[in-house]
């Protein structure tokens, strides 16, 4: 069954109203007509099951049927402080991380990162492909993507258990993870890795470099691998998943 998050304004009494965008999608995209079923998030863990009920040019009508739980979000805080990346890496790795369940995304200049602060339409759109994950992956909130900042203060501002891969790292990721506990911080470098320096100020800052093995990932491997470790260890693929959040 097909998700959208909706507004709290949105939300009145036993119906909801869906934005333009989102009747264009039901209507031209996903071809769905009055009578349809949809689920209806409201962003702070909340799921309802709406009956469309009016399907226009510009507008979506639907009546709520039933409120549930939404389901679909980890445990704790997992927060993805990821370099900014060329082409669509950067997209990729947001997208998927979502799907992991990467709970805020930090984007981060490094001194090796190619691309810089991304202008409006980038913004919008890293935003929307988050919106758009959560969507698609039954989760029960959005993501938060934080502002841009550099590597220094995004080690500054860390909380909980941080991980940091690096090329020369001498301690398995594996067993610094046998103790891990939420929340967790993520750092990953851009194309190249961190530079020498970087390793040395995020050990100064308490910080022990982890290894993902003999070979060289790429930035946005690196991601999804350091992150699907990490929830396995946190045990967030053996939780069940509710009926709210799977496909139907």
């Amino acid at each position: 069954m097909h998700r959208f998050f909706v507004t709290p304004a949105a939300i009145q009494a036993d119906r909801i109203r869906f934005s333009p965008e989102q009747a264009r999608q039901m209507r031209s995209v996903l071809r769905l007509k009055p009578g349809d079923q949809v689920f209806a998030l409201d962003g702070e863990g909340a799921c309802f099951q709406v009956t469309v009920e009016y399907l226009g040019k510009q507008d979506a009508v639907g009546h709520i049927q039933q409120r549930m739980e939404a389901g679909g979000e980890p445990g704790g805080e997992i927060i993805l402080c990821q370099a900014i990346a060329r082409g669509d890496r950067f997209e990729w790795v947001l997208q998927k991380g979502v799907e992991l369940g990467v709970t805020h995304f930090q984007p981060m200049i490094t001194r090796r990162t190619v691309r810089k602060t991304p202008g409006d339409s980038s913004w919008r759109r890293w935003q929307r492909i988050i919106m758009e994950a959560a969507e698609q992956s039954g989760r029960g909130r959005v993501p938060e993507l934080l502002p841009v900042v550099d590597f220094a203060e995004a080690i500054r501002q860390r909380r909980g258990t941080a991980l940091l891969p690096a090329v020369a790292a001498a301690e398995p990721v594996t067993d610094y993870l046998s103790g891990i506990s939420w929340p967790v911080t993520i750092f990953i470098g851009p194309e190249g890795g961190f530079a020498a320096e970087e390793v040395e100020f995020a050990r100064a800052q308490g910080l022990t470099p982890v290894g993902l093995g003999p070979r060289v990932l790429r930035t946005e491997t690196a991601a999804l691998a350091l992150l699907t470790l990490a929830l396995d260890r946190l045990g967030e693929f053996t939780r069940s998943a509710p009926g709210a959040a799977q496909d139907m």
